[in-house]
């Protein structure tokens, strides 16, 4: 999913959870988790394309699935039950429970936008698969391009 339509469900979860229990910590927590989850595309970026990074390269070559390998550290579902367990044992921290919310409805806008099964968002399973992109997200292929044709449009 791109970074506005993240950044715009993130921003009206927040608010919905500003408005039900008027905590900044949990709005915000949810908020920044949300959107910054995908940081981690930075790693596969220059991990695959080197470090003479474009920001509108870097969002063509995430866009068009462009790549032969990805790991996407921070997508796993894993983190979701590492923070669910958090959120749990610290009471429901507002922060905490906050940032379990963010993620979670990222990856979940992630599984539906990118039509990807379940397994695809699992670390350990993408880890078993090599962090093979077409063995992970197969159903993606055909948005793939050359990286040629990615970097020299205008």
């Amino acid at each position: 999913m791109k970074l506005h339509y993240h950044t715009a469900f993130s921003l009206t979860i927040s608010g919905i959870l500003y408005l039900f229990f008027k905590s900044w910590g949990l709005a915000l927590g949810c908020l920044i988790s949300g959107i910054f989850i995908d940081l981690d595309h930075i790693y596969d970026y220059l991990r695959e394309h080197g470090r003479n990074i474009s920001v509108r390269n870097f969002f063509r070559i995430n866009n068009h699935a462009q790549y032969n390998r990805i790991v996407l550290f921070w997508h796993g579902w894993e983190w979701i039950v590492l923070w669910g367990i958090s959120a749990w044992i610290s009471g429901w921290n507002p922060w905490i429970s906050g940032v379990f919310i963010g993620l979670s409805q990222h990856m979940f806008l992630d599984v539906v936008s990118n039509r990807a099964s379940l397994q695809s968002y699992s670390l350990i399973w993408r880890w078993k698969k090599k962090f093979e992109f077409d063995t992970i997200f197969h159903n993606l292929k055909g948005r793939k391009y050359s990286y040629k044709n990615i970097s020299s449009k205008k």
